[in-house]
Formats: structure tokens, C-alpha cells, sequence
């Protein structure tokens, strides 16, 4: 458990760790406790609590079955991965083609654009036909790797992976500290995001 937070509205909540999550636990004026997930931390689980209740009756409510399926079930669904073309060999082999060679020519120019932006410079970036997220960065090797579908969507959208990796050399989670340095340096992510969401048709 960490020290106590608050809220920008000054609410004191505590953080604990549960599995592979993070709970954030808030006493507030309510009745009953309310459980959410934000869907650009999906790994963030926020419990409000009455102020009469523990912070361990609060965790405890994760041990209950519908609790935790319910979790679990929206975890599923905010990570499944993008949607891939639904082509023949062929048409796939040249369509990869194609998003590779545009790649090749927009990565290098972005990652030069946004590297002194941010203060990071990152090793390597590899362009790999990936089919469960559009990008990833290594912490420790400080390489990206961005798939290779992304090379079918706007530029813009481009630009926002690769200032969402890059921005991961800063702050490795996806956190209030993540989204908050999104919002500063990137402010159309999250219309970028709701691109990438629907996929490639």
C-alpha cells in the first residue's frame, strides 16, 4: 500500500496492489461502494467507499466472483487487439507492402521531430507485422516497435503512436503522470485513439 494521495478536488484516496492492478481506494459521502475502470487505464481499478468503511473491506470487495469476473471482462475487451484487414494472401502481402514503404518514410521524420520535443531519444525503431497493439516500447533497450498496419491510417495517427511510445521513455505506465504529459505534448490523442479503435476495414 502507498502513502495517501489527493485528488485534484481533494479527496484523499489510498493505492494498493492487487494481481497485476493498481486500486485506488476514496472515501467519499456515499452509500454504498462504486467500482470503475477508466478505459485509458485499464489496469487502474478506482473504489469509492463510505467513509465508515476500511480500506480492507474496500479491497475485499475484489474477492467477490461477480466482481471479478466483471473486471476481468472489461479488461478483455478494452486490450483485444485491433482489427486486421480481412483480405486474401495476396491482397494482404501487397497492402503490408505498401503500409511498410509508408512507414519507412514517415517513422524517421517523427521520431526526429518529436525526440528533442519530449527531451528522450530512443535506440531503434523496427516496423513489425504485429496484430496485438500498434506500438510498444522497451524500457530497458529504449527501442519501438510499431505495427505495420498503422501505416493504413492518417498520419496524424502515426504521429500519435509514436509520441504515445515515446512518451513512455518518461513514465513507463499508463498513468495520470502518462496521460497527463498526452495531454500537454499530443492534445488530439484521444481522436486519434477512437480512429485506431475501429480498426482497419
Amino acid at each position: 500500500m502507498s502513502e495517501g494521495h489527493k485528488t485534484a478536488s481533494g479527496l484523499r484516496w489510498k493505492e494498493f496492489h492487487w494481481q497485476d492492478c493498481i486500486v485506488r481506494i476514496t472515501k467519499k459521502k456515499v452509500k454504498n461502494a462504486n467500482l470503475r475502470i477508466r478505459p485509458e487505464e485499464p489496469q487502474v481499478i478506482r473504489i469509492s467507499i463510505p467513509h465508515a468503511m476500511t480500506y480492507d473491506a474496500g479491497m475485499k470487495l475484489l474477492e467477490q466472483p461477480r466482481i471479478r469476473r466483471w473486471i476481468e471482462n472489461y479488461q478483455k475487451k478494452v486490450n483485444e487487439p485491433p482489427a486486421q484487414p480481412r483480405m486474401q494472401n495476396a491482397d494482404r502481402m501487397e497492402h503490408v507492402a505498401y503500409y511498410r514503404k509508408r512507414l519507412r518514410e514517415l517513422l524517421p521524420g517523427l521520431i526526429r521531430k518529436w525526440e528533442p520535443v519530449l527531451g528522450v531519444r530512443c535506440n531503434k525503431v523496427s516496423i513489425r507485422d504485429t496484430r496485438s497493439q500498434w506500438g510498444s516500447c522497451s524500457i530497458q533497450t529504449r527501442n519501438i516497435s510499431i505495427s505495420v498496419w498503422l501505416g493504413a491510417f492518417p498520419e496524424e495517427c502515426v504521429e500519435y503512436v509514436v509520441v504515445h511510445e515515446l512518451t513512455h521513455l518518461l513514465e513507463s505506465g499508463h498513468n495520470e503522470r502518462f496521460y497527463g504529459l498526452l495531454d500537454q505534448y499530443y492534445p488530439n490523442w484521444r481522436s486519434c485513439r477512437e480512429q485506431l479503435k475501429h480498426g482497419v476495414t
